[in-house]
């Protein structure tokens, strides 16, 4: 509310929450609209739930585990109506508890490579001069073009966390728009406070590897989703064997279960990937190097025979 912008509004979806949250905005900011929804039906059901309770041009999506700067908004609307093509801007991401840290989760601009795994420029990093330059990224969430969004459906419920950002953006960038990183837009982010410190691993585990299958099914082109599926499955094998180490033998039904949920999905996924007919492919300059499990595995076993060589 103390944003300089001089012109929004605040919808507060309520993913059916058991404190006191809704009592606090009723005391509070008794002005602020909230949508409430009777049990939790996921991030980008709330997403789409918030974006039709209002008729803004532009629309910006944030989790309850964040602070924003005071001119947060302001950059991103400047950014996006100077730009031609553009359907979104994102943030810097900053760590709400040590305030010169680029966060690991947000980063300075977000990526993936083909196989759908993500990348977070910055992640970790001090906030130096290198990440203080608009680029073009391929996903965030901080601001949106509301048409846009509604042209290519917006977020897909199914996924219900992770992933629903990048999908999104996907879609967008089949239709040949860009998505920008805007620097001077900062956002103070906590992680995991949403989702709490104790999140259901197996929930998680569950959601991320069906939501990226899904998300390459639906997105990816050509030949190339045919080599983003072999990936896709060794991949898991490298995640198999990495909980098997770390005796997380509970969890490893998840990956089984993300699986088969795709498979009798199949036919509904195919469908949306026929929603969105124009391919433009501009923005496959975007991906990154290869990103996932793997690349940390062979990081571990490289760290690991340099020290025995010394």
């Amino acid at each position: 509310m103390k944003s300089s912008y001089p012109n929004f509004e605040i919808v507060v979806v309520d993913n059916g929450s058991s404190d006191r949250s809704l009592n606090l905005l009723r005391e509070r900011y008794p002005s602020i609209k909230v949508v409430r929804l009777t049990s939790n039906k996921g991030v980008p059901y709330a997403f789409n739930a918030g974006m039709k309770a209002t008729s803004c041009e532009f629309v910006s999506f944030l989790n309850n585990d964040i602070e924003v700067d005071q001119g947060w908004l302001r950059a991103l609307v400047l950014s996006i109506q100077s730009r031609r093509n553009c359907a979104g801007c994102d943030s810097k991401y900053i760590n709400y508890f040590n305030r010169d840290i680029i966060d690991r989760s947000g980063g300075a601009g977000r990526f993936i490579d083909r196989f759908g795994n993500p990348f977070n420029r910055g992640g970790g990093e001090p906030d130096e001069e290198l990440y203080d330059k608009p680029i073009e990224v391929f996903h965030g969430l901080a601001l949106f073009k509301r048409d846009l969004v509604e042209i290519v459906g917006g977020y897909d419920e199914s996924f219900f966390s992770g992933y629903e950002e990048t999908d999104l953006c996907w879609r967008l960038h089949r239709l040949g728009y860009k998505i920008v990183y805007v620097p001077q837009s900062i956002i103070f982010h906590m992680g995991r406070a949403t989702t709490g410190a104790k999140a259901n691993t197996r929930s998680f585990a569950f959601h991320s590897n069906k939501n990226k299958l899904r998300m390459l099914i639906k997105n990816q082109s050509g030949w190339e989703l045919t080599a983003s599926l072999a990936v896709y499955l060794f991949d898991l094998l490298g995640i198999t064997g990495l909980w098997v180490k770390e005796r997380r033998h509970s969890d490893l039904p998840c990956l089984a279960k993300a699986l088969l949920w795709n498979l009798r999905n199949l036919r509904d996924t195919l469908q949306q990937r026929m929603r969105v007919r124009n391919e433009c492919r501009e923005y496959k300059m975007l991906f990154v190097p290869y990103s996932g499990i793997w690349r940390d595995i062979f990081g571990y076993f490289r760290t690991n025979l340099q020290k025995i060589a010394r």
